[in-house]
């Protein structure tokens, strides 16, 4: 059977992740969520069949604080939304680089607090020079973005029966 994902939700209906369609199985056969919205695929075992679900909620509230989101090139390009955090132009993933805001030579770490997209031209002119005496100047300051803001970022375009969760 095809990979098929299912949108999960905590207790308060917000996006928790994407999981596949074994583990939504699962967890509602287990009684640790319920399905709320199923898809058009079954799946058999020797005695039953399972509609698959397409969103699951758990029984649990999810407190976000539990989350850590790593500063990934991923996750970065997710938060500033493919823009150039110099220009404010948007670009394609291929086009952007990581830019440290406080450069690494002179001690700036790599941290959400710390990094930003930049598209090629911008970096250059950046290079290593501290932020006040830089060519460009910031459009906003990095911050770490929410866990459930990355997520529905990720997944907003996925399936289109998600759209009213997100």
């Amino acid at each position: 059977m095809e990979n098929i994902a299912v949108l999960k939700l905590d207790s308060a209906f917000t996006p928790i992740e994407v999981v596949s369609w074994q583990e939504a199985v699962v967890l509602t056969w287990l009684n640790k969520a319920y399905a709320v919205e199923y898809s058009n695929k079954w799946v058999h075992s020797a005695t039953q069949s399972f509609q698959v679900p397409s969103v699951i909620a758990l029984f649990r509230y999810i407190d976000e604080k539990f989350f850590r989101l790593p500063c990934t090139r991923k996750n970065v390009l997710l938060r500033d939304e493919n823009r150039c955090q110099y220009c404010a132009n948007q670009f394609h993933e291929e086009d952007l680089t990581l830019d440290h805001v406080i450069p690494r030579s002179k001690g700036g770490r790599g941290n959400w607090e710390n990094i930003v997209t930049a598209c090629k031209a911008c970096n250059q002119k950046k290079r290593d020079y501290w932020i006040e005496n830089a060519p460009v100047s910031l459009i906003r300051p990095p911050k770490a973005p929410s866990y459930r803001s990355i997520i529905k970022k990720r997944i907003e375009k996925t399936n289109l029966k998600w759209r009213e969760y997100l």
